[in-house]
């Protein structure tokens, strides 16, 4: 279980990473969105705080909770914050990016039932 939790947080951290990139103005191939530097600067966030996470799972026999628990409610906070942001109006809105903020949140809830099975087991 430790593996899975530690790919799906993983996976989550590039897709955060994906999007800070193309937040920050960088076109990737196909894939463009607005430039948002706010957005940026969550995303980055959110991916340094789930690759900590990830991080700390690989360092300990035992499963931690605090990183990892920390680093996915960080990433649920900053998507939450995200999708209010467009949801008001404070930024161009794609459907990439609000599929891109409904990947982030099932990877980000897949992780937490992930931590808290494995925490159980």
């Amino acid at each position: 279980m430790k593996a899975v939790l530690a790919c799906l947080m993983l996976a989550n951290a590039a897709l955060f990473i994906f999007g800070a990139v193309q937040h920050s103005g960088v076109a990737l191939g196909p894939f463009r969105e607005p430039r948002i530097i706010p957005a940026a600067i969550v995303e980055s966030i959110c991916a340094i705080s789930l690759l900590i996470g990830a991080i700390s799972l690989a360092r300990h026999a035992v499963i931690p909770l605090a990183a990892p628990l920390t680093g996915n409610l960080v990433a649920i906070a900053g998507v939450l914050l995200g999708m209010a942001a467009l949801a008001v109006g404070r930024g161009p809105r794609t459907a990439s990016n609000d599929l891109y903020h409904h990947i982030m949140l099932v990877l980000a809830g897949l992780s937490l039932i992930a931590l808290f099975l494995a925490r159980r087991g």
